[in-house]
Parts: C-alpha cells; structure tokens; sequence
C-alpha cells in the first residue's frame, strides 16, 4: 500500500494527471477486474443477500477512492497517509460494536494512541503560531469512515465467498460507481493521451498491479483470520510512505509540496509512529 499511496500522489501531482482522469482509470482497472475472475472462476451459487453485501462493499470504496485521492491531490501524501490509513482503527472499533470483538486496557490505550497520531497529521502551525486544520482533511475523515465500515462488510461476504470472490464483488460495485462520476468524453481524451508517453504508462501500470495486490493480500487476510488484527498489520504502511516521500521530495520534483523543514519533519514522523505503534499494539495483544 505504500507504493500505491506514493504512486498515486506521484501520478496526480508530479505528472500531472488530474483526479477524474485517476478514477477513471481506477474504474476501467476494476472492471477488468470482475471480467476476468467471472471467467477464470464464475461465481458460486449463494444467497442473494452475499451478492448485495459484496457489491455494497464496492459501492462505499467508490465513494471513499474519489475523497481519498481529492485529498492526496491537494495534501502532502505523509500527512494524508496516517490518516487514511487509520480506518484499521475504525474498524476494531465498529468489529467490537457490531461482530462481538472486545478491547482489552492495553488495546483501548493502543487506539487513543492512534487516533492522536492521526489529529496530529492533521494539525498545521500558521506563522503566528495557531493550530488549525485542512478543510479537505475533514473529506478525507468521512472517507475513513466510509472505508472502515466497507471493511467490516467485506468480512461478512467473506464467510461465504472466497477471497477471490469477495474481491471481485468488491469491484463490481467500485467500477460503476467510478464510472458514472468520470465516464465523460474530455476526461477520456485526458487519460488516453497521458497513457501515451511510456513514462506515465509505466506509472499508471505499477500503480495498477500495486493497488491489485495490496487489496488482494488484504481481502485475503480479512478472509482468513481476525478482521481487527489483518487491518493493524496494514497499518505500518504510513511509516514506510513517510520515509519514501522524504527521499522523493529531496531527490526529485515528483512530490513538490512536502514539508521538508525539522519541525514538519518531526511531527510527520511522531504522526506516523503513533498510528502504527497504536495499530501494531492492537494486533499484538
């Protein structure tokens, strides 16, 4: 998932592919998606209400994606990350609410941990020294919530379907979703005449075959053990982005809007730390 966050980011901002044009890409990429597991592996015979839950899995990500990437579009990509990848904790939360998982002490300290992890990603210093917040960031709190909740649903369609299966439900609901919001002719011609140079192909490619197996492992993690405890190994994922985005902005022009001074540095890093630390906690007690 770090590579796709990096990507992402990379794609929208440093070679300038503007959002609609990525969710239409997204959209045409799941699409695919369910053609190809529908004819290597057809769908089993099940009760329709699995078929609902799996494509209602797919419908709140094609909600949540477009928040997302709008935010990563605007916003340093180590600040969204430990944000947007804090939906692990929505979704320990909403296990214990609604499939009778329980939080010890030690795990009820590890989610206040990561929860002030990612307010403090969140928080921006003006000039004269007040706090204040990105009103795209708050879009991208209602994303995480959106995402958490889908993930709680995905483990439901999980006990009936395999992974393989529940993925591609998962995209079933996500394509046309994306493709009602950015199936335009302007927006087409933007993405087909990006996909033109090799560089930006090549990236557009990586990104594909990155986000395809990140949620593949992930839906195949879901679908085999705890929901709580697959998501928190998913949370290290802001550490490494952090580090990457550091590396990039200093060595490149690809990530222009990072932070690069000690004190944004320390905060990005202490954000991150926290998120994960909580997260790891959580799978590890």
């Amino acid at each position: 998932m770090a590579v796709v966050n990096i990507t992402d980011k990379v794609i929208m901002t440093g070679m300038g592919l503007r959002v609609r044009g990525f969710l239409l890409f997204i959209g045409l990429q799941t699409l695919i998606t369910v053609i190809v597991v529908a004819v290597v592996n057809p769908f089993p015979a099940v009760g329709v209400d699995v078929y609902v839950r799996g494509i209602g899995v797919g419908l709140m990500w094609g909600i949540g994606a477009p928040l997302v990437l709008w935010t990563l579009s605007r916003e340093e990509v180590s600040r969204v990350t430990p944000i947007s990848h804090s939906h692990p904790l929505l979704v320990v939360i909403f296990a214990v609410i609604l499939l009778g998982e329980s939080l010890s002490l030690l795990e009820s300290i590890a989610a206040a941990l990561a929860v002030g992890g990612a307010l403090l990603a969140a928080i921006r210093l003006s000039d004269a020294g007040q706090i204040r917040l990105s009103s795209s960031l708050a879009y991208l709190g209602i994303a995480v919530v959106i995402i958490a909740l889908a993930q709680i649903l995905l483990k439901t369609v999980t006990d009936d379907l395999s992974f393989w299966h529940a993925m591609a439900l998962r995209s079933a609901g996500m394509a046309p979703t994306l493709l009602v919001m950015n199936l335009r002719k302007p927006i087409l011609i933007e993405l087909g005449r990006f996909m033109l140079s090799p560089s930006n192909f090549t990236a557009l490619a990586v990104d594909a075959i990155a986000a395809t197996a990140a949620m593949t492992l992930i839906t195949f993690a879901i679908a085999t053990g705890p929901v709580s405890l697959a998501n928190a190994f998913a949370s290290t994922t802001p550490l490494f982005v952090f580090f990457a985005s550091v590396l990039l902005a200093r060595k490149t022009r690809l990530l222009g809007n990072e932070a690069l001074g000690r004190g944004a540095l320390v905060q990005k890093l202490t954000a991150a730390g926290l998120v994960v630390t909580g997260l790891a906690i959580i799978s590890l007690a």
